[in-house]
């Protein structure tokens, strides 16, 4: 490793999810930037989880109990040695085979920036690439009315981090979190490419324990002022609308980029359409839609 290859290590907490692990796994693999170190922290998972692991050779891990997402990932961090630090869920991948090997570059071009993140594709528990998720400039006071920062598609600097990495107080809205904090003095840039996936299926915490979200709302609220509204509140109704057709300038790439997972897509029109029109409660989450081809 030399100072122009910069050391990136990619942070992977992992409990029962080995549905899509191996997605994850292969997503890094891929990648054509040379120096990425991979630490899976898994919770003991008992789903043929560790078996995956072990086959590993290029990837460091350890499964022991832990205390949640959060302590996953702090231990994670702790066991990381890279200066460049990525962070992708079990049920993440990373969208092409260039991600790191592009963010890298973005460090390098900028020095003084703390994060880089990009747009995001919804995929569903299948694979099925469902639509882009657009992410607009950086703005820390759109940061307070909504997170729009997509953990998987952000990378950050690890002196950024100053020795804290996640807040343990934070369940659900850990990262969201992270991202108000290192907005405090960091600057944040936008790559205007579609960098990892977000897991469109049924046992997102987002989905079983909405409890947790509205607890870490709060806690935002009182120690960084965020917008309380609620998520029907017109305004982050029109935000969403407002995104979503934004996202329509990211359909070519969404369905040319060559995949750093087992992906697959529909055709040109049928991606449009539903990336302008259909709301993400009529998407399929599970089971196979009869569309849809393997890239």
């Amino acid at each position: 490793m030399t100072d122009r290859d910069p050391l990136v290590s990619i942070l992977t907490p992992s409990f029962n999810q080995g549905r899509w692990l191996a997605d994850n796994l292969q997503s890094v693999r891929a990648q054509t930037y040379p120096e990425i170190e991979h630490v899976v922290m898994d919770g003991g998972s008992t789903d043929g989880t560790l078996s995956m692991l072990n086959g590993a050779d290029d990837i460091r891990w350890t499964s022991e109990p832990d205390n949640g997402q959060t302590d996953a990932l702090n231990k994670a961090f702790a066991q990381s040695t890279g200066s460049i630090i990525g962070w992708i869920n079990s049920d993440d991948a990373y969208y092409s085979p260039t991600v790191v090997a592009e963010v890298v570059d973005s460090f390098r071009r900028y020095p003084d920036v703390a994060v880089v993140y990009g747009h995001a594709a919804l995929v569903n528990a299948d694979s099925l690439v469902l639509h882009a998720l657009w992410v607009p400039d950086f703005d820390p006071e759109l940061l307070d009315t909504f997170n729009y920062v997509i953990q998987p598609a952000a990378f950050f600097r690890r002196e950024a981090v100053d020795g804290r990495f996640l807040d343990d107080r934070f369940e659900s809205a850990m990262d969201r979190e992270f991202w108000l904090r290192l907005a405090r003095g960091g600057r944040f840039v936008r790559l205007d490419r579609i960098l990892a996936i977000d897991r469109h299926q049924p046992d997102r915490k987002v989905y079983t324990r909405p409890d947790l979200a509205q607890a870490d709302l709060a806690l935002l609220v009182r120690e960084y002022g965020v917008d309380a509204a609620p998520s029907g509140d017109p305004r982050f109704k029109a935000l969403k609308i407002c995104h979503r057709l934004a996202g329509l300038t990211l359909v070519p790439e969404l369905l040319e980029t060559p995949l750093a997972f087992p992906g697959r897509r529909d055709g040109a029109l049928t991606t449009t359409m539903r990336q302008a029109f259909l709301p993400r409660r009529f998407m399929q989450i599970d089971g196979n839609s009869g569309a849809g081809e393997a890239a």
